[in-house]
């Protein structure tokens, strides 16, 4: 029997690699010149989600933000918010429309002569035109700005992989005390199921005994004799049940994300525990039934939080 293997890997020093979905951190960086804030957040979710808040000056920091971050977080919805204060405008080019600088120069140099206006240089006069002289920034995020700001949401991504470490650790302790209660009523019912086999057994002697009484039908005979086969044994799907829980438990200390992979296992839990409740015509063997679907209850609503 495998009952207690859990709490017996604990004392033994075992670790848990469970991993929570839930976490934060937080982390700020900065220079001469500015200060970056980055806060992160992370909650539970099907697949792996962002959502980054951040200046309109560091949109092109997102991608390398999700790359780095890609392969920190396997699954959860990742909110980022991202606050900076100080320099961090992007580097400045000066555009020049110089077919527009042309048409100009010759207006210029007509109305200075058709208006006999003093004969000046015109340089000052063409690069005060606002629309062929044109100063934008250069669309790049400043190479020291981008690497605080990476550098910042590293740390912060640290914290929150070391809050959902330890999460997971309680969790996983958690999971262990319910999958070893489930695996003790499987015992028990595996334990009854003889039993139950008996009483069954009885029924089926006296209500053949009637039958042959009454010349009943011998198709209808070999048809009662094929239900009670069904019914009274539930030994296939308590076999299913404790190979699951096996399951379950390696998956408990495997590496890696497991939620996904835990919470098939329990949707073939709950199919083996159904069929045992709908099988067995026995009170006791009913009320443990009842009560494995609640410990499975249990296990499904942890394992939401789980990578």
């Amino acid at each position: 029997m495998e009952t207690n293997q859990g709490a017996c890997a604990l004392l033994n020093g075992v670790t848990h690699m469970v991993m929570s979905m839930t976490g934060f951190g937080r982390s700020v960086k900065q220079t001469s010149d500015c200060m970056v804030q980055v806060e992160i957040k992370t909650v539970n979710h099907r697949y792996r989600e962002f959502h980054i808040k951040m200046p309109p000056q560091l949109s092109q920091a997102e991608i390398p933000l999700r790359n780095q971050l890609s392969k920190q977080f396997n699954r959860g919805r990742i909110e980022l918010n991202i606050k900076v204060s100080g320099n961090i405008s992007p580097g400045k080019e000066l555009h020049i429309d110089w077919d527009l600088m042309d048409s100009y120069y010759h207006f210029i140099k007509e109305a200075k002569k058709r208006y006999r206006l003093a004969e000046e240089t015109v340089l000052s006069d063409l690069f005060r035109l606002e629309e062929a002289v044109i100063v934008g920034e250069t669309g790049d995020i400043d190479g020291d700005v981008l690497s605080l700001l990476l550098s910042a949401a590293d740390d912060a991504a640290a914290q929150v992989l070391k809050m959902r470490e330890t999460e997971g650790n309680s969790l996983s302790i958690e999971l262990d005390s319910y999958i070893n209660s489930l695996e003790e009523l499987v015992q028990k019912t595996k334990e009854l199921s003889p039993l139950v086999q008996k009483t069954y057994t009885d029924r089926l002697r006296s209500k053949l005994y009637e039958m042959v009484k009454e010349n009943i039908d011998e198709t209808r005979i070999v048809s009662e004799a094929a239900i009670f086969a069904d019914k009274a044994d539930i030994s296939e799907e308590t076999a299913r049940l404790i190979s699951h829980i096996s399951q379950f438990r390696e998956a408990l200390f495997a590496t890696g994300p497991i939620g996904r992979k835990m919470d098939f296992i329990i949707q073939e839990m709950n199919r083996e525990v159904n069929t045992i409740g709908s099988k067995a015509n026995d009170s006791n063997i009913s009320i443990m039934a009842v009560e494995m679907k609640v410990l499975i209850e249990k296990l499904r609503e942890q394992v939401q939080n789980i990578e």
